[in-house]
C-alpha cells in the first residue's frame, strides 16, 4: 500500500475493517523513515530508549499533559505523537515514543499501556480500556489524574507527619551509638578500677549492647532469607492469593484494604455502567482494577454467578467483602434498574471512609513513634546519669 507514513497505512486497512499485525517500510520511505509524514523513525526511539527512567514517577505527569491534549480535542493518537516530539522531560518523552509506536501500529492506548507494567498497573490500564470502550477517556484520564494527586497529597502528608519522629529515632539513635561506644566504656573502666558495680539500667543497655553485636548479625540474615522466601513463594499464583488473603485478616490493615479495593471496583463499575456497557462485561473489566487477587478470585466467582441469573447483591453478598449497607444499596439500585446512582453514592461512602482511615493511621503512627522514642532516649538517659552517680559515688567513698 503507498502512504506517506505507517500511521495513514494503518488508518486505511483500519477503513476497509482490517488490523494489521506489523506495518514496515520499504523502498526509499524506508530509508528516509525518520523523517517520514509520522515524524518517528527507529533511530529516535533507540536514542529516546537511552535517556529516561520509566517509573511511576512519571505515571501522573504523564497523564496530566495527555489528558490535556484530549480535553483540547485531540486523537489520543495524535496526541502521543505530539508528546513524543515536544516533551522535554526525558522521561515522559521516551514513554510517550514508546506507546506512539504501539498505536500507531494498530494497537489500543490500552494494550500499549499494559506493556508498561512500571508506569501503570492493572487499574490504571483497565480504566483506559473502560474509557476507549465507552468513548470517554477524557473524563476516565481525569479521574485518574484527581485520584493520583489526592494519593500524592496523601503521601506528602505522611511523610511530612512522620519528619519529626523520624528525625527524633536518628537522634534517639545517635545518642544510643555515643553512649554505647564512648561513653559506657570510660564509665565501665573507671567503675570496674574503683570497685564499683554498675546499676541496674546501666547492665540492662549493657547486656542489650551485647547481644546486639553477638547475635545481631544472625537475626539480620535469618530475616533476610525470611523475606526473600516470602516474596519468592508470593511470586507464584496459589502463593499471591494466599498471600493476599492473609493481609485482608490483619484486624487494622485488613480493612483498609479491603475499603480501598472496594472503591476501585465501584468507581469503575459505575463509570462503565454510566456509558452503557453490559453487566457482565463492566464486571468483567472491573475487576482487574482489583490489585489483590484473593477478592479478585471472590469476584470472579461473582460474576460467574450473575451469568448464572443471580442477582448482583446476592453474587456480591457471596464475597464476603461488601457490608450491609452497600448489599442494600445494591438491592435498591436492581428493584429500580438502575444501580449507577447506588455506585456513586457507595464511592463517595467508601472514599470519606478510606479518608477517615489515612487520617487516623497518621495520628495513630505519629503519636506511637513519639512514644517509643521518648521511652527510649529516657532509658538512655537514665542509663547515663545512674552510671554516672555511681561513678561519683565511687570516687567520693
Amino acid at each position: 500500500m503507498d502512504a506517506a507514513s505507517r500511521k495513514l497505512v494503518v488508518r486505511k486497512l483500519s477503513a476497509q475493517g482490517l488490523r494489521p499485525i506489523s506495518v514496515k517500510e520499504s523502498g526509499a520511505s524506508a530509508a528516509g523513515g525518520s523523517k517520514s509524514g509520522d515524524g518517528f523513525g527507529l533511530s529516535s526511539l533507540t536514542r529516546s530508549a537511552r535517556a529516561g527512567k520509566l517509573d511511576s514517577n512519571v505515571t501522573l505527569p504523564f497523564l496530566t499533559t495527555l489528558k490535556e491534549l484530549l480535553a483540547c480535542g485531540v486523537q489520543a493518537g495524535d496526541a502521543l505523537q505530539l508528546m513524543s516530539s515536544r516533551l522535554n522531560d526525558p522521561s515522559q518523552k521516551r514513554l510517550a515514543n514508546v506507546l506512539w509506536d504501539d498505536v500507531r501500529q494498530g494497537r489500543s492506548l490500552s494494550e500499549a499501556c499494559r506493556k508498561q507494567t512500571e508506569v501503570f498497573d492493572d487499574s490504571m490500564v483497565s480504566l483506559i480500556e473502560a474509557g476507549e470502550a465507552t468513548g470517554n477517556l477524557n473524563n476516565v484520564l481525569g479521574r485518574l489524574v484527581a485520584n493520583l494527586e489526592e494519593t500524592k497529597v496523601i503521601k506528602n502528608k505522611l511523610s511530612t507527619a512522620m519528619a519529626y519522629p523520624s528525625f527524633l529515632m536518628v537522634v534517639a539513635f545517635g545518642l544510643v551509638l555515643l553512649f554505647l561506644f564512648f561513653l559506657l566504656p570510660q564509665i565501665e573502666g573507671l567503675l570496674a578500677s574503683l570497685g564499683g558495680d554498675l546499676p541496674m539500667s546501666t547492665k540492662l543497655l549493657i547486656g542489650l549492647a551485647d547481644f546486639a553485636l553477638s547475635y545481631g548479625w544472625i537475626v539480620i540474615i535469618a530475616t533476610v532469607f525470611g523475606v526473600t522466601a516470602i516474596l519468592s513463594w508470593r511470586k507464584t499464583k496459589p502463593g499471591r492469593v494466599r498471600f493476599d488473603e492473609i493481609i485482608l485478616g490483619l484486624p487494622v490493615l485488613g480493612s483498609f484494604l479491603r475499603d480501598v479495593q472496594v472503591l476501585r471496583l465501584v468507581q469503575v463499575l459505575s463509570l462503565l455502567l454510566e456509558n452503557g456497557i453490559t453487566m457482565v462485561q463492566s464486571l468483567q473489566m472491573s475487576e482487574r482494577s482489583l490489585t489483590n487477587h484473593a477478592m479478585r478470585q471472590r469476584f470472579v466467582d461473582a460474576r460467574g454467578k450473575v451469568t448464572e441469573g443471580t442477582s448482583l447483591s446476592n453474587a456480591f453478598k457471596g464475597t464476603g467483602y461488601l457490608d450491609g449497607m452497600a448489599l442494600d444499596i445494591f438491592t435498591v439500585g436492581e428493584n429500580t434498574g438502575n444501580v449507577v446512582p447506588g455506585l456513586k453514592q457507595l464511592s463517595r461512602q467508601y472514599s470519606e471512609r478510606v479518608d477517615r482511615a489515612i487520617k487516623s493511621f497518621i495520628g495513630v503512627v505519629s503519636i506511637g513513634v513519639l512514644i517509643f522514642v521518648f521511652l527510649f532516649v529516657g532509658l538512655v538517659a537514665l542509663g547515663i546519669i545512674s552510671a554516672v552517680f555511681q561513678l561519683s559515688g565511687s570516687l567520693s567513698g
